[in-house]
């Protein structure tokens, strides 16, 4: 759905909008422009060294051997099911077809500790560091990304469109492609900017309307997700609890900001 692309757009860390930002979301569609991330160690200038491979352990390397055949034996099995299949398989073998399978990690690894000591040698101290921010920001998206995930299964209420959004879905034809799209949107962006406060006053009331009642929804939501005992999906300020009690200390260490 259009109306939910221009939704995930605002919501885009390449637009790196915050709730810091002075700019209303129009202006910020105006202005649109697609960003590099500075903390890409690729996108430094300074290129880095190849980075030898770490080989997989023995039962990796046995599940890459029987894969092959468990999958022709069973076409319609999911690659959860297969890998479940050499489990067992792994279990009935033998200690000495396992040890084997041992060896040849041992060697690729003896030799793998080399190469990698010898690439570590190789960076600059810049190098090192843009390596430990990528690594940061990535394990800080996969927590946003596991955290967005839960709230989802869990049921949490969305988020209205702001009076803005609502003129775009009510106004951007359908079916463009993402060149058009990008256009329609920055046109549209001046459109809004240029309306009167009374031709904006539909909009903005049905959407004044509908977070009334998505923050009422929110409320009884995060009223049951603390009887299940689901404190780190609830919003801090609304977790209020006794200040000695175990549930707030988990509550302090748990909950998103």
């Amino acid at each position: 759905m259009q109306v939910n692309n221009l939704v995930r757009l605002f919501n885009s860390s390449r637009l790196r909008i915050s709730s810091r930002t002075s700019l209303p979301s129009y202006q910020l569609v105006a202005n649109f422009q697609t960003t590099t991330q500075l903390s890409d160690p690729a996108s430094t200038g300074s290129a880095l060294p190849e980075k030898p491979k770490r080989p997989v352990n023995a039962y990796l390397r046995f599940l890459q051997t029987v894969r092959p055949s468990l999958k022709a034996k069973n076409p319609d099995a999911s690659p959860a099911a297969i890998s479940k299949l050499a489990a067992v398989q792994w279990q009935m073998l033998d200690s000495a077809a396992k040890a084997k399978h041992e060896d040849e990690f041992k060697k690729e690894q003896t030799v793998w500790l080399q190469k990698n000591a010898k690439y570590l040698s190789q960076l600059t101290d810049q190098q090192r560091e843009d390596i430990r921010q990528a690594r940061s920001e990535k394990s800080e998206e996969k927590a946003k990304r596991e955290h967005r995930k839960k709230l989802k299964d869990l049921g949490r209420p969305k988020r209205p469109l702001n009076g803005f959004l609502l003129y775009i879905a009510d106004r951007k034809p359908k079916n463009l492609s993402k060149e058009e799209n990008k256009q329609q949107l920055k046109l549209l962006a001046q459109k809004w900017a240029q309306l009167s406060d009374a031709d904006k006053a539909p909009y903005n009331a049905q959407a004044a309307e509908a977070l009334v009642k998505y923050r009422e929804e929110v409320e009884k939501w995060e009223e049951k997700m603390i009887a299940g005992d689901h404190l780190d999906v609830i919003r801090r300020k609304h977790l209020i609890l006794p200040p000695g009690s175990l549930a707030a200390k988990e509550a302090k260490t748990k909950a998103p900001k």
